[in-house]
């Protein structure tokens, strides 16, 4: 009797045999990798969509208000953060 819990993907013969070397190489049946693959997948899109609603969000509050960061600010503040990266990379 099957589990009404389970969700059913049809998968094509390639990517099944794709699949079944990949998870013999790392230890894991199919089924689990299939789910940490899925997992991963879910997780970069809710990431993708935050970020893409972050950045809805600037662009209608800057077509409201119509304000900018100078390009001499942003410049700025990205030296500060490569410099910062790079000390604490020499430091390592």
């Amino acid at each position: 009797m099957s589990d009404p819990n389970k969700d059913i993907v049809e998968i094509d013969s390639d990517l099944k045999s794709r699949l079944a070397a990949l998870a013999s190489r790392s230890g894991l049946s199919v089924g689990e990798l299939a789910r940490d693959i899925l997992r991963d997948h879910a997780d970069r899109q809710e990431v993708l969509i935050a970020e893409y609603t972050e950045d809805e969000a600037r662009w209608q509050r800057y077509l409201e208000t119509g304000e900018t960061i100078a390009f001499e600010t942003v410049r700025a503040k990205l030296q500060g953060l490569a410099a910062e990266a790079a000390h604490k990379q020499n430091a390592s």
